[in-house]
């Protein structure tokens, strides 16, 4: 029976094609259809506040999606590594994303995922790094951003570090609800 997709390449290419498009259905339509809770947000997931939604704008506009990704994959070596005083980050699930319009996930890991960064550091913190990244983190690749910590008096590094502070926060997940403010 395969014979015969050897000798005539109109069958070989019906046959690649039909089983491309199930392959397609099974891995993109399907999941959508059985799994429901996709497009539901997870409990305790607000909405941004005006100004988390100014310093997305903000993450967008300097390109920081391009380096930094904010999805905790499968891995174990993702949930280790971002994780939180000993307790595994918990992968991420499509009901965090919900109000990501549109999705950073991302793409490449130049720089660490930040799905989880969320109340790890104060706000000095932030304004040193954006100033500089590599007087906290030598050897960083990320470039400086002085402009952010200086503009509007120094309000884009508020509505910045409100925004990345809200990462990962839909999920109570660690230990003693440990959040630096």
């Amino acid at each position: 029976m395969f014979g015969k997709f050897d000798k005539n390449a109109l069958m070989l290419f019906t046959g690649a094609l039909t089983f491309f498009l199930i392959g397609g259905l099974m891995t993109t339509v399907l999941p959508w259809i059985t799994e429901k809770s996709w497009g539901n947000p997870v409990a305790g997931l607000k909405e941004y506040s005006d100004q988390e939604l100014r310093g997305r704008a903000i993450y967008i506009r300097e390109g920081c999606w391009y380096c930094h990704t904010q999805q905790v994959r499968t891995l174990e070596s993702d949930v280790k590594r971002y994780g939180w005083r000993g307790v595994d980050a918990p992968i991420s699930l499509p009901g965090e994303f919900t109000r990501d319009k549109p999705h950073l996930f991302g793409t490449r890991r130049i720089g660490p995922d930040l799905a989880r960064v969320g109340g790890k550091y104060d706000k000095s913190w932030h304004r040193t790094h954006f100033n500089n990244p590599r007087d906290l983190v030598p050897g960083s690749v990320m470039p400086p951003f002085p402009w952010i910590v200086t503009s509007n008096g120094g309000k884009d590094l508020d509505d910045l570090v409100a925004y990345v502070q809200s990462l990962g926060r839909g999920r109570d997940w660690r230990p003693n609800h440990d959040y630096e403010q």
